[in-house]
C-alpha cells in the first residue's frame, strides 16, 4: 500500500510541478498552429460579400476570432511579400528583391530558395525540434533539407503542365502521397471548375475589351488546377502527416483579379472612368465599383470561403488558426491592380482565432512582418528581436498575455541556414515559371528584359522603430 501511495504522490507532484512550471514560463495553451495564405484577398472586395452573407465561414471566423487589415509594402510582388511573411523581415534583410535574378553563369532565372539570406519560421521551428509542414510557398524550390517536417515547394504546382517531379518535395518519402493529386488536362479541369462554381470565363462575354490580361484569361483553367491540386495535397498531408505547425498558400483570388474587372457592368465602369478622368471621383464612387467588382469575384471568394470552412472544422480547443493575404486590389486608371506607383500598396486582410484571441475583436496596425513572430509566439517559441515585426498583441486578450508573456532572443541567424541544391543551368521548370510571370504581366519577355535591381536599400529606421513600439 505504501508503494501505491508513493507512486500516486509522485504523479500528483509531477503534474502540479508541471502546472507551476507552465505558469511561470508562460507556456501557451496551443498545440497546433494552422496558417493559410490567400494571395490578393482584399478588404474592400471581401467586406461587401460578408455584408451580403456570401461568405458564411469567414463571417463565422470573424465572430469567434479577430479580424483586421494588414499593411503591405512596395514593390507588391508576391515572391517578395510572402518571403517577408515567412521571415518577419524586410526584403533588404531576406534578400528576395525581385521576380528574377542573374546567376553567376549569367542566366536570368526565377528566385530560388538558396537566394534567401535568412531563416523562415518553419526553418527556425525545425532547428528547435518542432515539426512543420509547408506547401506552395514562393521561392522554396529547391527544397531546403529540414530535419523536422516537410516542404512541398512552389514548383509542385507546375506538375499541372510538366511530368511528375519528385525534386519538388522534401523529404522524398512525402512525394508518393501527393504525386497523383495533381489535376491535369483541360478536359478534366473544366468539369471540376464547374462543380466548384468557378466560371469558365470567355473573352466574348466581357463588358470591356481585353488587352494584355487576355493571356491570363486564356491560362485561367491552369491557375485553377494549380490551387485545386495544392488544396488536395494540403488535405492529404494534414491528415496523413500531422504536424504542430501547418501552412499552405493559394493564389486564385489574385490571379482572377488581374483580369476579371473586364466583367464589371459596362455603364458603371464607363461612369467611373469618366469621373476619374475629370478628377471628380469620390470615395463613394470607388465604393460603388468595388461592390460591383466584388459581385463579379463572388465565386472565387466563395472558393476561398470553403477552404476556410474546412480548416475551421479541423480546429480544436488547442489550435490557433491564422489567415492573411499579402496585399489587396484597388481601382486605378480604369483597372484593378495592386495600386499605381504613386499610391501606397493596398491593404490585405488578417484573421486569427484560437486560445487567447479576443472574440469579435478588431486587429489594428498589423503588417506582413508580424505574422512570423506571431506564429512563433503561438507555438511557444521566442520572437527574434532582429525581426522587423512583432506579436499581433491586439488580437490577444490581456489576461492571456499576462499568463503567457512574450519571450525574446536576439536572433535566430547564429547558424548558417541549410539550402537546396541549385542547378547551374536554366531548367524546364525555370522556363515555366518565367512564362507564368510573363503571362500575369509581372515581367517582360525573359529574352529581352534586363535584370534591373536596386543598388542600395533605403533606410530601415521606420521598420526598426515600429518593432521597438511593438516590443513595448
Amino acid at each position: 500500500m505504501w508503494k501505491v501511495v508513493a507512486v500516486v504522490t509522485a504523479v500528483v507532484l509531477a503534474v502540479g510541478g508541471w502546472a507551476v512550471y507552465s505558469r511561470v514560463n508562460g507556456r501557451p495553451a496551443i498545440d497546433r498552429v494552422i496558417f493559410i495564405g490567400f494571395d490578393g484577398a482584399s478588404p474592400n472586395l471581401l467586406e461587401p460579400l460578408l455584408a451580403a452573407g456570401k461568405l458564411p465561414a469567414i463571417k463565422r471566423l470573424m465572430e469567434v476570432g479577430a479580424y483586421g487589415h494588414i499593411k503591405s509594402f512596395r514593390p507588391t510582388e508576391s515572391g517578395i511579400l510572402w518571403t517577408s511573411v515567412a521571415t518577419g523581415k524586410t526584403m533588404w534583410k531576406h534578400g528576395v528583391i525581385d521576380w528574377t535574378y542573374v546567376k553567376k553563369a549569367g542566366l536570368e532565372v526565377p528566385y530560388e530558395d538558396s537566394a534567401r539570406k535568412v531563416k523562415t519560421f518553419w526553418e527556425i521551428l525545425s532547428e528547435r525540434g518542432i515539426r512543420s509542414g509547408t506547401l506552395n510557398w514562393w521561392w522554396t524550390y529547391p527544397a531546403a533539407p529540414i530535419d523536422n517536417g516537410y516542404i512541398v515547394t512552389d514548383r509542385y504546382r507546375l506538375m499541372t503542365i510538366i511530368p511528375p517531379a519528385p525534386e519538388t518535395v522534401y523529404p522524398a518519402s512525402v512525394f508518393p502521397g501527393v504525386k497523383d493529386l495533381i489535376l491535369k488536362g483541360k478536359p478534366k479541369i473544366l468539369p471540376v471548375m464547374e462543380r466548384e462554381g468557378i466560371p469558365n470565363w470567355k473573352a466574348e462575354d466581357a463588358e470591356t475589351p481585353f488587352g494584355g490580361s487576355r493571356k491570363t484569361l486564356d491560362s485561367y483553367h491552369l491557375y485553377f488546377a494549380q490551387d485545386y491540386s495544392v488544396d488536395r495535397a494540403s488535405d492529404y498531408l494534414f491528415e496523413h502527416e500531422p504536424v504542430p505547425v501547418f501552412s499552405t498558400y493559394f493564389r486564385l483570388v489574385d490571379v482572377t483579379c488581374h483580369f476579371a474587372y473586364h466583367y464589371v457592368e459596362r455603364g458603371l465602369y464607363d461612369e467611373t472612368v469618366r469621373l476619374e478622368q475629370e478628377g471628380k471621383l469620390t470615395q463613394a464612387d470607388i465604393d460603388k465599383i468595388d461592390q460591383e467588382f466584388a459581385r463579379v469575384l463572388t465565386p472565387v471568394y466563395q472558393f476561398m470561403d470553403r477552404i476556410v470552412d474546412k480548416y475551421m472544422r479541423r480546429m480544436d480547443g488547442r489550435t490557433m488558426l491564422i489567415l492573411c493575404s499579402d496585399h489587396g486590389f484597388m481601382y486605378s486608371n480604369g483597372a484593378y491592380a495592386h495600386g499605381g506607383l504613386a499610391k501606397e500598396a493596398p491593404d490585405g486582410v488578417v484573421f486569427m482565432a484560437g486560445p487567447g484571441v479576443t472574440k469579435g475583436s478588431r486587429i489594428e496596425g498589423a503588417t506582413l512582418f508580424d505574422i512570423a513572430p506571431t506564429i512563433l509566439f503561438s507555438i511557444g517559441q521566442p520572437i527574434a528581436r532582429d525581426m522587423d515585426g512583432g506579436l499581433l498583441r491586439g488580437a490577444f486578450d490581456d489576461a492571456y498575455l499576462k499568463r503567457h508573456p512574450v519571450q525574446y532572443v536576439p536572433t535566430y541567424e547564429t547558424t548558417q541556414r541549410k539550402t537546396g541544391t541549385s542547378s547551374t543551368e536554366k531548367t524546364e521548370m525555370d522556363e515555366k515559371i518565367l512564362e507564368d510571370l510573363q503571362t500575369l504581366g509581372y515581367i517582360e519577355d525573359p529574352t529581352d528584359k534586363e535584370n534591373k535591381q536596386p543598388a542600395t536599400p533605403p533606410s530601415e529606421k521606420p521598420a526598426k522603430k515600429q518593432k521597438r513600439q511593438k516590443d513595448k
